[in-house]
């Protein structure tokens, strides 16, 4: 494992899905700024969400067919100023507009971040993939309390925070992702794969891709409406004020870090496949759990729980999808990553409207019975030799 190359686009990883984190955190904020009802709110996450998932796979097989480093810094720069317009317009549209290029921003940078996180990881993938999306989970952290500190001190024109972090951030990534694309794109020895040229040629098995997907859509559903419905629950629900339900999701996102690391060194270890059963089958009950929370201190318990059961299967999915995808890693990062993070936004509006018209316990019940569709497709995965690890990695 190249470590350094890792660590630098992890820190990519981290600048990029701060704006990720710091929209549902901004939810509340715009809810009491602008009278926006649960369902509108939901549409604004479609806004991130839908763009993104729906371009990030063809930004991959682009990045299959031919290198483009500068997505990484061009991807930071539109997210962040993307997220910090919203703090400087007061139409619905427009900000739902500037909300939409925040998540192309997304889109550019994920599937070119994953596909040099698998090629400089070496034998230790799942551990490679579980240090880069770390540095997502960290930005997923850091987007709340910065919207608490400084939309909580300086009203919405403090979102414009995220434009200054995301350009710097974009200028020092110009400047190292220069050494990055010319060191790592070569290794011409090897397929995509990491197999030698002179070896048998990767294959695709788009069949179990497709089971894998649903896995995916469910996971990434749950996972995006803990993150739009946790401060709004803290508020709503417990009568918390908004800087708490900012906190609740920090400490959500927090429990996922280390559970992210967890399953990264259990995929290289056992798999793929059995870390990704174990955290399904833990999930409906863990969502449900909290659903039915009679107090606040009853919800902060289930925080740990969740995080466990939304973030340990992440780099699993991810280095499962890339193996089974061989030929396609930019295309197989593209949609494990891009409806990781994306496509469960597509959701948010229905499950919006449900919270409107029967309350947010029953949208997070629902929830639950996503996580159970999922649970039931993951024991449908097959533990074939893609979902193994490789050897030497034990």
């Amino acid at each position: 494992m190249e470590k350094k190359k890792i660590f630098l686009l992890a820190l990519g990883h981290m600048s990029c899905d701060v704006n990720s984190g710091a929209l549902p955190a901004a939810l509340p904020y715009l809810r009491s700024a602008y009278g926006l009802d649960y369902q509108a709110t939901g549409g604004l996450m479609l806004a991130y969400s839908c763009l993104s998932s729906i371009i990030q796979p063809v930004f991959g097989l682009l990045a299959d067919k031919l290198s483009k480093p500068w997505f990484l810094p061009l991807g930071v720069a539109l997210a962040g100023c993307g997220i910090a317009c919203i703090g400087f317009f007061s139409s619905y549209w427009t900000i739902f507009t500037v909300i939409a290029i925040s998540g192309v921003g997304a889109a550019l940078f994920h599937p070119e971040g994953a596909r040099h996180a698998n090629r400089v990881s070496g034998k230790s993938k799942g551990m490679g993939l579980s240090i880069f999306s770390i540095g997502g989970n960290t930005g997923f952290i850091l987007g709340p309390l910065l919207v608490a500190a400084f939309v909580g001190g300086f009203g919405m024109k403090g979102m414009g925070v995220f434009a200054v972090l995301g350009l710097v951030m974009a200028a020092v990534l110009l400047v190292a992702i220069t050494r990055l694309g010319r060191g790592t794109p070569q290794a011409p020895q090897k397929s995509a794969a990491g197999a030698p040229a002179d070896g048998p040629k990767p294959v695709n098995n788009w069949h179990e891709f497709s089971r894998l997907t649903v896995v995916i859509v469910a996971r990434s559903t749950v996972f995006v409406g803990c993150n739009a419905f946790i401060p709004l629950y803290w508020v709503n629900v417990f009568g918390q004020s908004k800087a708490a339900g900012a906190v609740a999701l920090v400490i959500f996102c927090a429990c996922g870090v280390g559970c992210n690391i967890l399953g990264g060194m259990l995929s290289d270890r056992i798999g793929c496949v059995p870390v990704i059963r174990l955290a399904f089958t833990v999930m409906p009950f863990a969502v449900l759990a909290f659903s039915l929370a009679p107090s606040v201190a009853w919800a902060y318990a289930c925080l740990p729980l969740l995080g466990f059961v939304l973030y340990a299967p992440f780099s699993s999915q991810v280095v499962l999808g890339q193996r089974l995808l061989a030929r396609n890693i930019g295309f197989a990062s593209g949609v494990t990553l891009g409806l990781a993070t994306s496509l469960g936004g597509v959701a948010q509006p229905f499950l919006g409207s449900v919270a409107d018209m029967a309350g947010l316990p029953v949208a997070i019940r629902v929830l639950a019975g996503v996580a159970a569709v999922g649970a039931t497709f993951s024991y449908l995965l097959s533990r074939g030799p893609e979902s193994r690890p490789e050897p030497g990695t034990a």
